[in-house]
């Protein structure tokens, strides 16, 4: 008993300490949707990051976001939504679905990440975009029909942007918490500020999971 309460008290004060650093408004906001309160309180957290490959900022946060992911283990659900600024942008978001559609290994996305941000190769046309996955011993049939035919990737693009544009996304790389909180890097302002005021708006979810379940029993 005595050690439940001590590590209950280490987790109030550590969530106090994060609580003094972040501000709402000025270091994350709160996305106003329907049935927003439900899906703040689920326990298990899904995290949705906002991304492109055409972003530089995405590619550097890449690795440390991987780990954090692995660090959270079963406490959160993750997904990726790709992002189209501009009409390049669009081709990115269709081989991000098309990497998902066709079940390719994380080393065909890593792949594509760095062709496009540290390579600098120009995969803004179909061409030449088949021509990277059949480099990646991808079929080229499969891939350009994926790229120009694809009812299935139509409708994923149609929905990646009414997220976007529901949760008002305007800079990447942008992470949402359970459909509730929004923040970006350039909120945080640092890469390490990041993760820490991740790990406290996914505190933050889980002590109104508590109240909610406390209230209810």
């Amino acid at each position: 008993m005595v050690k439940f309460i001590i590590s209950t008290v280490l987790f109030v004060m550590s969530f106090l300490s994060f609580s003094a650093e972040f501000v709402e408004g000025k270091d994350y906001e709160i996305i106003h949707r329907n049935g927003d309160l439900a899906s703040k309180t689920k326990k298990t957290v899904h995290v949705t990051e906002f991304f492109s490959y055409g972003c530089p900022w995405c590619y550097r946060l890449e690795p440390a976001l991987s780990q954090w992911i692995a660090k959270q283990g079963a406490a959160i659900s993750f997904s990726k939504v790709p992002v189209v600024f501009n009409e390049n942008w669009e081709y990115y978001a269709r081989a991000y679905h098309i990497v998902h559609a066709l079940t390719l290994p994380p080393s065909v996305s890593d792949a594509l990440f760095k062709a496009i941000i540290t390579d600098k190769q120009v995969l803004n046309t179909t061409p030449a975009m088949v021509l990277f996955f059949k480099n990646q011993g991808v079929d080229p049939v499969m891939v350009e029909s994926a790229l120009t035919h694809s009812a299935s990737i139509n409708l994923k693009l149609k929905k990646d942007a009414e997220l976007m544009a529901s949760y008002q996304i305007n800079a990447i790389p942008a992470i949402v918490i359970n459909d509730y909180y929004k923040t970006n890097l350039q909120m945080a302002k640092s890469e390490k500020r990041l993760f820490e005021l991740l790990d406290y708006l996914i505190k933050k979810n889980v002590s109104c999971h508590n109240r909610r379940v406390s209230s209810v029993n």
